[in-house]
């Protein structure tokens, strides 16, 4: 007689074939949650996932300029980027024609709150293709302003066509931290 799988939890479902390192970074962020829907950013501890640190980056909601900052960005993100992205906003990333759409969805990570997951090719510099695989989360400053993004992003050079392919919806799955 063969045992029974363990339960899957929803979000497990959800995100199937997901590489493990994404499930290790989503187990950082729910131990942080204290019992929240979203933990502060003071309690998420990078020390809780230290291989994975030069994936991870963060982002702060700047209402003054109505973009994001980027706060800290590791290693292998700097380097897909080809450059150091702290300090940078989220448009200067990205540029003009992809910010809009990011912002819209990144807003939407911190006022609902959500996980937001996605894995698509895209161009990031001008010398290389990557597959990028994400998942972004939501950190609060205090009990009432939820402003930051955190997240992870695993970078693959990638032989797909050097052509930089649009940001679809069908990629990405969204899941309301209240379902966490």
């Amino acid at each position: 007689m063969t045992e029974a799988a363990p339960p899957r939890s929803s979000v497990q479902a959800r995100l199937a074939g997901a590489d493990p390192r994404i499930f290790e970074f989503l187990a950082a962020w729910q131990t942080a949650r204290h019992g929240t829907m979203v933990p502060l950013h003071r309690d998420f501890d990078p020390l809780a996932i230290p291989r994975l640190l030069q994936h991870v980056w963060l982002y702060r909601y700047e209402p003054g300029i109505d973009d994001f900052v980027c706060r800290l960005s590791g290693e292998e993100v700097n380097d897909a980027w080809g450059r150091s992205i702290k300090g940078e906003t989220l448009r200067t990333i990205l540029g003009e024609v992809d910010h809009p759409t990011v912002l819209r969805r990144w807003k939407q990570i911190v006022s609902v709150p959500l996980l937001h997951y996605g894995s698509a090719v895209e161009r990031l510099s001008a010398l290389e293709t990557r597959t990028a695989e994400r998942l972004l989360v939501p950190l609060a400053s205090d009990d009432e302003t939820v402003d930051y993004v955190l997240g992870m992003s695993l970078y693959r050079i990638s032989t797909a066509s050097a052509y930089r392919m649009p940001l679809v919806p069908e990629d990405i799955v969204r899941i309301p931290c209240a379902e966490v």
